[in-house]
């Protein structure tokens, strides 16, 4: 999405080039809200400058069609883009709210960009105001360093899952035996064993995930959404507890009578 303060025809032209709006043809049907100026924003501002109550019905009905159906906000003020950016966080992804990145080089953008849960400034040609007020400063003004940005956190963050996965995996293998010992079965595991187990092979096997390499279809996927998939989620435990977590424990179990 463009939020500009520059003039309509101009963010047209600039947004058709990028690709980020499509051409009059290629509109969906209704969809009349793709451009908004910021003479359309004043009249559709919430009263106390937030999204939480007070809302009216036709202001809250403008608002959850912007964020979906508009892709080019301009001529707007400093306040229009925060307003935009509080819109997207309260009433974006079907209401539960977008996580919002916002880039800028000005001082019109800092509040903005303080707002979002990302602000993103040039370093080149952007305002002392601008960088204080971001989080992440783009030494060379270069869009696509953005992306290497977004590519390795999403590395970190599905590197980290996995290593929960495999940590966790252990867990039911090695709390069966105390279980064990409740219905008469002989002691398999000592607590030394265990620690042995965790300080031994998990701790250093975990940490290789964190040197492992994107999977070629890392940016193609769908990011994950912190308000709607937690790092430890439901996938996460039933591929450790229910399933990868049973085969070692059967697996465990028969070395065990094997040997002994």
């Amino acid at each position: 999405v463009m939020v500009t303060g520059d003039h309509p025809g101009t963010a047209k032209s600039v947004a058709h080039r990028l690709n980020i709006l499509a051409s009059k043809e290629d509109l969906e049907e209704g969809q009349d809200l793709a451009v908004i100026e910021g003479t359309q924003l004043e009249a559709m501002m919430p009263e106390n400058g937030d999204f939480s109550e007070g809302l009216s019905y036709e202001v809250r009905s403008f608002w959850n069609r912007a964020v979906v159906e508009t892709r080019v906000f301009a001529r707007v003020t400093p306040l229009h883009k925060q307003i935009i950016v509080k819109a997207f966080q309260a009433l974006g992804h079907g209401g539960i709210g977008d996580i919002v990145a916002m880039t800028g080089d000005g001082v019109n953008d800092a509040p903005a960009m303080k707002q979002a849960e990302v602000g993103i400034a040039m370093g080149i040609r952007g305002t002392e105001v601008a960088k204080d007020a971001a989080d992440i400063i783009l030494l060379d003004d270069d869009f696509s360093s953005a992306l290497v940005g977004i590519e390795k956190g999403r590395l970190a963050s599905e590197n980290l899952q996995k290593s929960i996965m495999y940590t966790l995996c252990s867990k039911v293998a090695q709390v069966a035996p105390a279980f064990g010992e409740l219905f008469g079965v002989p002691e398999a595991l000592a607590s030394q064993h265990i620690l042995l187990i965790d300080i031994g092979t998990d701790i250093w096997t975990a940490v290789a995930y964190a040197m492992q390499p994107a999977e070629s279809s890392l940016m193609e996927r769908k990011p994950r959404h912190p308000r709607l998939e937690k790092m430890a989620n439901k996938k996460v435990f039933f591929y450790s507890y229910g399933y990868m977590g049973v085969l070692q424990t059967i697996f465990c179990w028969a070395m065990y009578y094997l040997v002994t």
